[in-house]
């Protein structure tokens, strides 16, 4: 008898507990201060959870953690355009410049740049081309720009 007294009780009090750990959890509300990541932007979501961010914000600071860094502002960016049949254009970046390449071996194909490719409006880059026996290369400005390059024959 006293042991089913003390398995009653027992499970009384892990249902006493129970309810009172649900309580605690359903009290909890969630909170978002704000807070800028700047030159990013979008939605992240999961579950019944969304953030949203906008782009290039000018309270841009460093935000740093172990081995990485981000640097926000607004971002300038240099892009390339692969047309169907031509060279492979490479990008690097190569301090504050991009150096655009493609091979030499193909011949009649030119670098042009815009800054709205879906403007349709394309021109020839202002940017020397520089060749060596298997390489053209030129080189553009990253800072502060925002510019796509594609070769066109």
């Amino acid at each position: 008898m006293k042991l089913i007294l003390q398995r009653i009780r027992l499970v009384q009090l892990v249902a006493v507990f129970g309810i009172s750990v649900q309580g605690l959890a359903s009290a909890q509300s969630y909170n978002m201060d704000w807070f800028t990541v700047d030159g990013g932007g979008g939605t992240s979501s999961g579950g019944a959870f969304s953030i949203n961010g906008t782009v290039g914000q000018p309270d841009a600071g460093v935000l740093s953690g172990g081995g990485y860094t981000v640097e926000g502002g607004y971002w300038s960016g240099v892009s390339i355009i692969q047309n169907t049949n031509a060279p492979i254009l490479n990008i690097r970046l190569a301090g504050s410049n991009a150096i655009l390449s493609w091979p030499v071996g193909i011949s009649g194909f030119s670098l042009e740049e815009t800054g709205a490719p879906d403007s349709g409006l394309w021109s020839p880059t202002s940017q020397a081309v520089l060749d060596t026996d298997t390489t053209h290369t030129v080189t553009v400005p990253a800072v502060n720009i925002i510019k796509c390059y594609r070769l066109k024959k």
